[in-house]
C-alpha cells in the first residue's frame, strides 16, 4: 500500500494520487511476480480496476455482497473473480467460496492459484488478513506527498500485533520503498 509521512492513504476515497511513476513501476514490479492479485471490492470499485496488463494474471475481489458490475472490463475479460462467503449469491464469474457469513480469508488463499498472492488493500481486507494471520510480507511505499484528509489508516483495528522487520528499503523519485517480512520464531 502507499501512504504519505502523515499517515494519509488516500484523497477522495483514491490511492492513485498519491503516486507517480515510480511507484506505478514498483506496483507493476509486484504484480508481475503475482500469482494472484487479492483486493477488496470498495478498493477496486475506488479505483477502477480493469484486466492486468500481465497476461493470466487473476484479480480476485474480496466482497461479503458480491454488488459489483459483473459487465465491467475486469469482470468481462476473464481475469477478474470474486472471493466470497458460503451464503453469498450464486454468481455468473468465477467465485472461490469460504466462510459461512464472514469470508474466511485463510480459506479464500488456500484455494488461489499457487504462488504470491499480491494484496492491494484496502485496509478492511488488510486488517482481515492480518487478523487471520494470513500476511507474510508487507510492501509499503511512503509517498513523498503531505497532506489532504486523515481516514483509515493501512490497516483498520483491531487486530493483533504482530512482528515483522524491514528488509528492504529504497528511494526513488522522493519515493520510499519498504518491505517488511514476518518473524517467525522456531
Amino acid at each position: 500500500m502507499i501512504s504519505t509521512p502523515d499517515g494519509v492513504i488516500d484523497v477522495n476515497g483514491r490511492s492513485r494520487p498519491l503516486g507517480g511513476p515510480a511507484d506505478q513501476a514498483r506496483l507493476i514490479a509486484l504484480r508481475g511476480a503475482a500469482a494472484v492479485v487479492l483486493v477488496g471490492a470498495g478498493t477496486a470499485r475506488a479505483e477502477t480496476y480493469g484486466p492486468p496488463s500481465k497476461a493470466g494474471l487473476r484479480i480476485a475481489v474480496v466482497t461479503k455482497t458480491c454488488a459489483l458490475n459483473f459487465s465491467s472490463p475486469l469482470f468481462s475479460s476473464g481475469a477478474g473473480l470474486i472471493a466470497t462467503t458460503m451464503s453469498a449469491p450464486a454468481l455468473s464469474v468465477d467465485t472461490v467460496r469460504a466462510g459461512d457469513t464472514d469470508v474466511d480469508m485463510a480459506g479464500i488463499i488456500a484455494q488461489l492459484p499457487h504462488g504470491v498472492v499480491h494484496v492491494e488493500g484496502g485496509p478492511m481486507l488488510n486488517a482481515a488478513l492480518l487478523d487471520a494471520d494470513c500476511v507474510d510480507a508487507i510492501n509499503l511505499s511512503m509517498s513523498p506527498r503531505v497532506g489532504g484528509f486523515r481516514g483509515p489508516s493501512i490497516s483498520q483495528t483491531p487486530h493483533a500485533l504482530r512482528h515483522f522487520t524491514c528488509v528492504s528499503l529504497t528511494t526513488d523519485s522522493g519515493f520510499v520503498f519498504a518491505r517488511y517480512e514476518k518473524v517467525t520464531t522456531a
